[in-house]
């Protein structure tokens, strides 16, 4: 991934939280609509990555709370 990628990822979930996708995803359709390869690559990426981070975030959510059930079940 692109630090560019990486950066308007972040920067869009720091702006929007949980919507940072959907903002995204407009953009890329803006881009399809105006034949811009570049861009519509560009933020296909940036979608990609969004959904990755939200992917890793969840999963890391879930094992914390594992963890947090089984240090109160001793």
């Amino acid at each position: 991934m692109s630090a560019k990628v990486d950066e308007a990822a972040r920067n869009l979930i720091e702006q929007h939280g949980i919507r940072a996708a959907y903002f995204s995803v407009e953009r890329l359709n803006e881009s399809i609509d105006r034949r811009d390869q570049i861009g519509r690559d560009f933020w296909a990426q940036v979608v990609h990555a969004i959904h990755e981070h939200q992917r890793m975030v969840k999963e890391h959510k879930a094992r914390s709370g594992r963890r947090a059930k089984s240090a109160a079940s001793r």
